[in-house]
């Protein structure tokens, strides 16, 4: 990819949330979750169909981005969110069709300790990750 698009898109990413961002499967998140759920680097992750679903966030709860990659499949269309102390907030639907594809949404909530836990919602089924400890 062009070195001028990369810094428009790291641009639009720091300036604009939520921002939807379907990325390339180069893209930064997890591809793989071992059974523990914790594959490292701050983030907590779920093997499902056809994929990865993990997030990540600042320690002081302040951000938190949850990715789905998807590595196979046909077409599906879905939406990512995150929840804490039993409130869930959600993406748009997104066109998850791409595939091998990182389909991901960023967030700038209010700063708590309390633990982020990632979701999906696609194909008639709610997918999470483990909770994400904070502070």
């Amino acid at each position: 990819m062009h070195k001028g698009i990369l810094n428009a898109i790291a641009v639009g990413m720091i300036n604009a949330m939520p921002l939807i961002n379907a990325a390339p499967a180069t893209a930064d998140g997890v591809t793989s979750c071992p059974a523990n759920g914790n594959p490292g680097g701050g983030q907590r992750c779920s093997a499902i169909t056809n994929g990865t679903l993990s997030v990540a966030g600042k320690s002081d709860g302040s951000y938190v981005l949850v990715n789905y990659y998807r590595k196979s499949g046909g077409s599906l269309t879905g939406r990512v969110g995150w929840e804490r102390n039993g409130s869930t907030t959600w993406s748009t639907k997104i066109n998850m069709s791409n595939t091998p594809f990182h389909y991901s949404e960023q967030w700038g909530p209010s700063r708590s300790c309390n633990p982020f836990i990632g979701k999906l919602n696609a194909g008639g089924g709610t997918y999470v990750t483990p909770p994400l400890p904070q502070c």
